[in-house]
């Protein structure tokens, strides 16, 4: 009884993943998912990795790029050859918050216009290098150069 209970917690927590539960069926939903300023870097990147394997890596090459460029990542591609006429897509998005710059990555291949490989990275710059991930970065946001109440506009 104990265990059944569990499960329904784990459940009603949004813990356990399978059949009832797949995961985010949208780079959208693998967005809200996390608080991506606050929770472990490593961990982030693991997900967000994992999740845009499991949204993307059956779909055919147009449909992936079409819900990557739907979540609002830029793309840029590799050169085409004869042998390999599906290019390398590396897909960037960025986002700030007072404290943090934030970054995700989707790389990925296609072969006869369906993706064969896909990978997913996550980068974190923030005030200060304890929440950096995956390395340390001093960088001008450690330097606090953005004012810390926004500049009031001129009197007329």
């Amino acid at each position: 009884m104990k265990l059944i209970a569990l499960g329904f917690a784990l459940i009603a927590a949004g813990c356990a993943m399978g059949p009832t539960n797949p995961g985010p069926e949208t780079l959208a939903d693998l967005e809200a998912a996390y608080d991506w300023q606050y929770e472990p870097g490593q961990k982030l990147n693991a997900d967000w990795a994992t999740g845009v394997q499991g949204i993307l890596g059956d779909l055919s090459r147009p449909k992936a790029i079409e819900a990557i460029e739907a979540a609002g990542f830029e793309c840029m591609y590799g050169e085409a050859h004869e042998d390999y006429p599906d290019p390398m897509a590396v897909c960037t998005r960025g986002f700030a918050t007072r404290s943090c710059q934030m970054d995700w990555e989707i790389s990925s291949t296609a072969d006869k216009g369906m993706v064969t490989w896909v990978d997913g990275a996550f980068r974190r710059d923030c005030v200060g290098l304890e929440s950096d991930w995956p390395d340390q970065v001093k960088s001008a946001i450690d330097d606090q150069l953005a004012p810390m109440t926004p500049p009031v506009a001129p009197k007329s």
